[in-house]
């Protein structure tokens, strides 16, 4: 099989030339949908019989920890083909999504927390197996960026990460299914449409679904520009990067 495709497209000038033709589009559909799911959770979004207008956290909470476990499998895909295909390009989207990931966990249990605060009277639950896991997801992220940081050889730092990023791998099943193993405070995963009414009907997750996309897209966006500003930093010495910043 003819892997030269997946070569090109893991080279730095071909992956900067594509993206810079997508980024437009991206952040178009990105600020319209944003914009229209941020209006209408915390607009009108009607309070919800037990949990009163704090459903309307629980749409952006939701959205971000939903997207905030998608991060270790990319570092860890990308850690992989790292070390398997010495793609520099996907080292750098692993060294990048762990920036954004720490970020994303942080506001997930910024949201939850606040959530909590109203629903549950407390503002932490240690005996929560789903908040002290996403914390230890926060801290392993932290983890990968310190290590990475530490580490002058570029290959022996990806390996490192490559490898801590598996096992944040595991961390997120255990997230995932917290709820469903133990017996914690969170409230367990709820099927879409479940009910006509309340947090689990439409006027719940359509904006939820809409904020989902918003949110993806967000990330998508930031995981692009931070790794062009990386091939950048890397290729600075490269003859296209020279002739792209005289042009610019």
């Amino acid at each position: 099989m003819n892997w030269t495709w997946f070569h090109q497209l893991g080279s730095p000038k071909s992956f900067y030339a594509l993206t810079s033709q997508w980024l437009p589009w991206l952040v178009t559909v990105m600020v319209i949908s944003m914009t229209a799911a941020l209006v209408w959770a915390l607009l009108y979004i009607p309070p919800d019989y037990q949990q009163g207008y704090t459903t309307r956290i629980l749409v952006i909470h939701v959205a971000v920890a939903g997207t905030s476990l998608a991060f270790f499998p990319l570092m860890a895909v990308a850690g992989t083909i790292t070390l398997v295909w010495r793609i520099k390009l996907a080292d750098m989207v692993a060294r990048n999504a762990a920036t954004l990931g720490a970020w994303f966990s942080f506001v997930t249990l910024a949201t939850g927390s606040l959530w909590g605060s109203v629903m549950w009277g407390t503002w932490w639950e240690w005996t929560d197996a789903r908040l002290v896991s996403m914390l230890f997801q926060f801290f392993l992220l932290l983890a990968v960026i310190a290590l990475r940081s530490a580490m002058d050889d570029n290959d022996k730092a990806a390996k490192a990460c490559a490898l801590l990023s598996i096992v944040g791998c595991i961390n997120v099943v255990i997230i995932k299914y917290s709820v469903e193993w133990w017996n914690v405070l969170h409230q367990p995963n709820s099927p879409v449409g479940m009910s006509n009414s309340g947090a689990n009907g439409p006027e719940f997750w359509l904006p939820t679904l809409l904020m989902v996309v918003a949110v993806y897209l967000f990330l998508t966006v930031s995981l692009i520009l931070s790794t062009r500003n990386e091939i950048l930093h890397r290729e600075r010495k490269a003859q296209w990067v020279r002739e792209l910043l005289a042009a610019s």
